[in-house]
C-alpha cells in the first residue's frame, strides 16, 4: 500500500547515474572545447597575451568555490541545487532570491550557446564553402534535436553527452599539441603567464570575469542529485574532478593555441575576422580543419544537454515545492523525465535565443548574457559560501575546518567581488556595459516580489517552499516511512 502511495508522487529515476556520467555532466556543463574556441579570441582582445593567465585565475577561483559547494552537496543532495542550499543554510528569503537569480543562469544559457554557435556555423560555412546557412535555422534544428534527446530520459541523454564531450576534448587537445610542435613568431615561451605582460589591470579583470563564465558550470552536477547513485559521495567527487580536469585543459590549450599563432602577433589574433582556432586548424591540417568545427558542434550540443538537464531539474524542484506552478513537478510516466519543465525550458530557449539574437545579434547576445550570468553567479556563489560557514559553524561544529569552511569560502567570495567590481569599473562597450544594470534590475524585481507577497499575506507560504525541498530530502533519509506527498502537503 505504501509503495503504491509513493508511486503516485512525482519522482525522478533514482540511482540512474554513476560517477562517470555525473562527472561528464560537470565537464560538459563547463563545455571546455566550445568555451575555449569561442571565447579565447574575445578574452585575448581584453587581456592580451595573458589570456591564459585569466583562465588560470578563474580556475583557482572556481576550485575554491567547488570545495565550498562540495561541503553542502554531501549534506543536501537535492534537485533544488543552490536554492535548496541557501534556503537551508542562510534563510528562506535568500533562497527565494537565489531561485530568482537562477532564472538568469541555466534556463537561458542554452539559448545563448546555440545562438552563438548558429552565427559561428553560418560564417564558417560561408567562408569555407560559400554556403549561407542562416544562424536562426541552425538554432531551430539544434533546439528540436536537443528537446528530443533530453525528453527521452536522463540515461540516454547522458550517454550522448559523454560521447560528445570526449570527442570535443580530444580534437581540441590535438590542435593545441600541433601549436607547440609548430609555434608561430615568438616560439615557445611562458609570456602568457607573466602578469607584467597584461595590457592593463582592468583588461585582465574583464578577461577573468569572462573566463569565469567560460569555466563555470561544475555546479551543473548538483541538480542531478536525486538521479545519482550515492549522491553524498558522487557529487562532491564529480564537482572537484570536473574543475581540475577542465582547468588543466584550459591552461594547456589556451597557452598552446597562442603559441601556435605566435605571441608576437597577438593583436592580429584578437582582430582576426575569422575564428583564430579555425585558421590554425587550416594551417596545420588543411581540409581536415573541419574536425575543429565538429568539435565545437559536439561541445555546444553536449553543454546544451547538460544545461537543459540541470535547468529542468531545478524548474521541476521549484514546481514540486510550490514556488513555481505545480504543473512543473509532473514526471513523464515512461521516461521519468520532468516533461512540463522540459517544454517550458524549450520555450525559454526559443524566446531568448531568437529574440535577443535578432535584436542585438547572436554574438553580442552571447557576450552580454555571459557577463549577466557571471554577475548573477557572483551573488549566488557568495551566498552559498556564507551558507557553508554558517552551517558548519552552527550545526556541524565538530566537522568545522578552517581551510574548507572559512578560508575557501572567504577567499573565493572576495576574489569574485573584486573581479566583478573591476569589470564594472572598466566600463566595457555596449551592450556588455549594460550587464550590471540588467542584474541589478532583476534583483530589485525579486525583492519587489517578496514585498508584494508580504503585502498580499502570501510571503510565508512562498518562503516555506525552500524548506519543503530540504524536508523532502532529510525526512526521506531519516524517516523513510514518510512519503513525499506527506512532506509536501
Amino acid at each position: 500500500m505504501e509503495d503504491q502511495h509513493r508511486a503516485a508522487v512525482p519522482q525522478l529515476r533514482a540511482g540512474a547515474l554513476k560517477f562517470p556520467a555525473v562527472l561528464m555532466q560537470g565537464i560538459t556543463h563547463i563545455a571546455p572545447a566550445v568555451g575555449l574556441v569561442l571565447s579565447i579570441q574575445y578574452i585575448t582582445s581584453l587581456s592580451g597575451v595573458v589570456a591564459p593567465l585569466a583562465y588560470a585565475i578563474a580556475v583557482l577561483i572556481m576550485l575554491a568555490l567547488g570545495i565550498s559547494l562540495a561541503q553542502l552537496a554531501r549534506h543536501f543532495p537535492s534537485a533544488g541545487g543552490y536554492y535548496t542550499y541557501i534556503s537551508r543554510t542562510v534563510n528562506p528569503r535568500a533562497g527565494f532570491l537565489t531561485a530568482w537569480l537562477y532564472l538568469l543562469y541555466d534556463p537561458i544559457a542554452t539559448a545563448i550557446n546555440i545562438a552563438f554557435m548558429g552565427i559561428f556555423f553560418e560564417r564558417a560555412m560561408l567562408g569555407a564553402y560559400h554556403i549561407r546557412f542562416p544562424w536562426w535555422l541552425f538554432f531551430l534544428l539544434m533546439l528540436a534535436l536537443l528537446t528530443f534527446v533530453v525528453f527521452r530520459g536522463i540515461a540516454p541523454s547522458t550517454h550522448v553527452m559523454v560521447f560528445s564531450g570526449l570527442a570535443e576534448i580530444a580534437i581540441v587537445l590535438a590542435l593545441a599539441a600541433w601549436g607547440l610542435l609548430k609555434p608561430g613568431p615568438g616560439g615557445v615561451n611562458l609570456d602568457s603567464y607573466l602578469p607584467a605582460r597584461s595590457p592593463s589591470p582592468g583588461g585582465l579583470a574583464l578577461g577573468i570575469i569572462f573566463s569565469i563564465f567560460s569555466v563555470a558550470g561544475f555546479d551543473g552536477v548538483v541538480p542531478l542529485a536525486e538521479e545519482s547513485a550515492d549522491p553524498r559521495r558522487t557529487l562532491p567527487r564529480a564537482i572537484l574532478a570536473s574543475i581540475l580536469l577542465t582547468g588543466l585543459f584550459y591552461l594547456f590549450c589556451s597557452w598552446a593555441v597562442l603559441i601556435g599563432w605566435g605571441t608576437q602577433h597577438i593583436a592580429s589574433f584578437a582582430a582576426s575576422p575569422e575564428n583564430p582556432c579555425f585558421l590554425l586548424a587550416r594551417k596545420f591540417w588543411g581540409k581536415a580543419w573541419i574536425f575543429i568545427l565538429l568539435a565545437v558542434l559536439n561541445s555546444v550540443f553536449a553543454v546544451s544537454i547538460a544545461s537543459t538537464n540541470a535547468a529542468t531539474r531545478v524548474l521541476f524542484a521549484l514546481g514540486r515545492s510550490g514556488l513555481l506552478p505545480r504543473a512543473l513537478g509532473k514526471i513523464h510516466s515512461a521516461n521519468r523525465t520532468p516533461s512540463n519543465a522540459i517544454w517550458l525550458q524549450t520555450f525559454i530557449t526559443l524566446v531568448v535565443g531568437l529574440g535577443l539574437g535578432f535584436w542585438v545579434g547572436p554574438e553580442q547576445e552571447f557576450y552580454l548574457v555571459g557577463v549577466v550570468i557571471t554577475l548573477c553567479l557572483v551573488i549566488i556563489y557568495s551566498l552559498a559560501n556564507y551558507g557553508v560557514f554558517r552551517f558548519y559553524r552552527s550545526e556541524r561544529e565538530s566537522d568545522f575546518r578552517i581551510t574548507y569552511h572559512l578560508l575557501c569560502p572567504l577567499v573565493s567570495s572576495l576574489a569574485l567581488l573584486v573581479v566583478a567590481f573591476e569589470s564594472i569599473y572598466s566600463r566595457p562597450p555596449p551592450p556588455v556595459r549594460y550587464a550590471p544594470l540588467v542584474v541589478i534590475s532583476w534583483f530589485a524585481l525579486g525583492i519587489g516580489l517578496l514585498l508584494l507577497y508580504r503585502k498580499l499575506g502570501r510571503e510565508e507560504s512562498v518562503l516555506e517552499a525552500g524548506s519543503k525541498i530540504v524536508q523532502l530530502f532529510e525526512h526521506s533519509v531519516h524517516t523513510p516511512g514518510k512519503s513525499h506527498k506527506d512532506l509536501l502537503s
